[in-house]
């Protein structure tokens, strides 16, 4: 291989992000403040205070109120801590989006709370109209409605239509819980809702740090049981370092509108050498910087390690079961696994990437095509 090869082209940003280097100098610095946060000495002062200020910065770029923001070990202790306390709160029959990330629909299948799936259409987006009509027939027995939808789908990028949910949510007088972790930092954040999770190593800070907005009129029940940290609704000693650099990660922020030009060459090239190729949910509303695509004939996970060998990182889907080889279960719910029987590719882009990072990924991606012909 050519000595370009060993540097290599991360294009799997919706998995994880570069630390930024303002958050390493952060997350750096906060380690040398000893303090306990919960202490009241001038030690654990300084550590409550580098969390305070964390806090409001948070808060400011998920556009909610940063007293109503609790730090969390990642975007899926968050979203667990939203179903759990509704769990607790007397919902007793739940609603996930079919584009939901597992974190929201497996935490009520783990504490055997009955849960429904609101389909999605052709598109990957989540059907508004059946949400409406199902709430409509609410049983009263089943408590109050919990509601879960994903801001933006992690495999396909396609933005869901939370504005609505809200609306049909809110007339129910329900509960409900907007996954924003693959939304904060590339689309607008001006969700209202009673719970909102996010993730610190999606944006650049340090991975196993999350957040979670819980309203003040939503129920809120600790997940960990031990102290009264985060006001009672998470217990255990605060990671003060973790929390530090996601402060700083969500402060150094890029508009990522202009990355879908990026985007769009890579599904443009990517066309006009593969004709049978298809890119899930390309005719409505995606996150730009996401492509989730197919090609009939090709094993996703063969074009996967073809491509590392090229040293370019790539997924086949949600980081969490991108080592198992199966079907995309976002794919199955929008009905479509007839284009995509070998699994698909995913790139997401980050700030760096550039128009030659996109040209090489063509080039590679050429080279690989080229060869499994050949040798079919």
């Amino acid at each position: 291989m050519s000595n370009d090869v060993m540097t290599r082209l991360y294009l799997d940003h919706n998995a994880t992000t570069f630390m930024r280097s303002e958050a390493i100098d952060a997350t750096t610095e906060a380690m040398h403040v000893h303090g306990n946060p919960s202490a009241q000495h001038a030690d654990g002062r300084a550590a409550s205070g580098l969390i305070s200020t964390a806090r409001e910065a948070v808060g400011l770029a998920m556009g909610v109120c940063a007293q109503d923001v609790i730090f969390t070990g990642g975007g899926t202790e968050a979203d667990n801590t939203a179903v759990f306390s509704a769990w607790t709160a007397g919902c007793r029959k739940m609603l996930f989006s079919a584009a939901d990330h597992p974190a929201t629909y497996r935490a009520a299948e783990q504490w055997g709370c009955p849960h429904e799936f609101i389909p999605v259409d052709a598109n990957g987006v989540t059907d508004v109209a059946w949400l409406e009509q199902r709430l409509s027939k609410w049983d009263e027995a089943d408590g109050r409605p919990f509601v879960s939808v994903a801001a933006a789908n992690s495999e396909t990028g396609v933005i869901q239509p939370v504005e609505a949910v809200a609306g049909f949510v809110g007339d129910a007088g329900g509960l409900l819980l907007v996954d924003a972790v693959q939304a904060l930092g590339k689309i607008p954040m001006t969700y209202i809702a009673d719970y909102i999770s996010v993730s610190a190593h999606k944006i650049g800070g340090p991975k196993g740090v999350g957040a979670l907005y819980i309203s003040p009129d939503a129920p809120a029940q600790s997940l960990l049981c031990g102290g009264g940290q985060e006001r009672r609704r998470r217990a255990g000693t605060m990671n003060v370092a973790g929390i530090a650099g996601f402060g700083a990660a969500v402060k150094t922020l890029d508009d990522m509108t202009g990355m879908n030009a990026l985007r769009d060459a890579l599904e443009t090239g990517l066309k006009a050498m593969e004709p049978r190729l298809t890119v899930f949910g390309e005719h409505v509303e995606r996150l730009p910087n996401t492509s989730f695509f197919a090609v009939p004939d090709a094993g996703s996970m063969t074009l996967m390690m073809q491509l590392d060998l090229h040293g370019i990182s790539v997924s086949t889907g949600t980081a969490c079961s991108s080592g198992k080889v199966g079907e995309s279960r976002t794919l199955k719910a929008m009905g479509v696994l007839d284009k995509a029987p070998k699994g698909a590719i995913r790139v997401s882009l980050g700030h760096d990437n550039t128009l030659s990072d996109i040209n090489r990924f063509l080039s590679a991606w050429a080279k690989i095509r080229h060869k499994e012909r050949k040798a079919a």
